[in-house]
């Protein structure tokens, strides 16, 4: 299993969870790589995060694809932006 194909399957199925805004991803030169995933409020979190397909690639994805993770879940207390911005929905959404 590589990650590409977990992670397109993952995108397919977290589409469908009310209250889900959106994801980007974020790679560094070394190849490290950060996911920021927002949801609308702590239910469409917790939708999302009992998912059986998400579970299931959760542990896949420990088992079989990275060598290493770091995972944390928070929340946002203050955001600026300039100009005022839309939430980002991957092309492979529309």
């Amino acid at each position: 299993m590589s990650f590409k194909r977990l992670y397109a399957e993952m995108s397919n199925h977290i589409a469908r969870i009310d209250g889900y805004k959106g994801h980007k991803m974020y790679k560094a030169d070394d190849g490290e790589a950060v996911v920021v995933v927002e949801f609308e409020d702590d239910v469409s979190f917790e939708a999302w995060d009992k998912h059986p397909a998400h579970k299931k690639a959760k542990e896949r994805g420990k088992l079989e694809v990275f060598d290493f993770y770091d995972v944390m879940v928070g929340k946002v207390f203050e955001r600026h932006t300039k100009p005022e911005q839309e939430p980002f929905i991957p092309p492979f959404f529309i």
